[in-house]
């Protein structure tokens, strides 16, 4: 849905944003991304090239936005995506610091539209930006990094990696099964700042599926937030956001 105009002097460099491919689609796919370079007079930007085979012409051809957050005039933040077509590929694009790495060379609408697909995104945590857990089911509790570890998270779910023994024993969670629920409570460390950034929350969730056939060693279950606060969604996007633009800028030395 397109909405009011925007001011696009918020795509300026340095800015973390989403490129996000068929949007109107049942499966967008978004990968983080950062500006180069922008031209508000000609509306062109260079970006990073990241998550995804852009040279390949079937890529250069499907619908993309530039996603980023927006204030909009009654306070509220807001996510909009302006409508982008890929000029060209830059293979070589040369870095401020010397450096080269690949971009892309974009037009853009600068009438944007309403973007809701964050919840489609699964980030695998790093030493870097960790995700930590305790799971309470059935009145047991059970805790990452010894019966369980977070494999991904996004702002609708998490999958879990459980061992199916500890130790000689059986793991008592590698009993889990689909339709069971409990509570998460969930710690969010950055350790990409001088100071750590720290955030904990907590929600109830249910168990979707369960692969036990995921290895040898563990199984997998995926699982779905069911109360997770409006605030907690907030910081959470934000975190995971910012962990991905951590890793493009690692790659990138920008």
């Amino acid at each position: 849905m397109a909405t009011a105009p925007v001011d696009d002097s918020v795509l300026k460099p340095g800015t973390g944003i989403d490129l996000v491919i068929d949007l109107h689609s049942l499966s967008p796919v978004s990968c983080a991304s950062v500006i180069f370079e922008a031209d508000p007079a000609s509306r062109r930007l260079t970006v990073a090239a990241t998550g995804a085979s852009w040279a390949h012409e079937d890529a250069t051809s499907r619908q993309l936005h530039v996603s980023t957050m927006v204030r909009m005039d009654s306070g509220e933040k807001k996510r909009i995506g302006f409508p982008c077509t890929i000029l060209k590929t830059l293979p070589g694009y040369r870095l401020a610091n010397g450096n080269t790495t690949q971009a892309l060379a974009l037009s853009y609408d600068p009438t944007p539209e309403d973007v809701n697909v964050r919840s489609a995104f699964r980030y695998i945590p790093t030493a870097t930006h960790e995700v930590l857990g305790k799971l309470v089911v059935g009145g047991h509790d059970f805790f990452s990094g010894k019966q369980f570890r977070i494999c991904n998270i996004s702002t609708t779910g998490v999958g879990l990696i459980i061992p199916r023994l500890l130790g000689k024993g059986k793991n008592p969670l590698a009993g889990l099964e689909a339709g069971h629920v409990g509570r998460l409570g969930i710690v969010l460390r950055d350790h990409s700042q001088k100071k750590e950034q720290l955030h904990t929350m907590d929600t109830a969730l249910s168990v979707v599926r369960v692969n036990r056939r995921f290895n040898e060693l563990s199984l997998f279950a995926g699982c779905r937030f069911t109360r997770l606060k409006s605030a907690d969604e907030e910081v959470l996007s934000h975190f995971i956001h910012n962990a991905q633009l951590h890793e493009i800028r690692s790659l990138t030395h920008t």
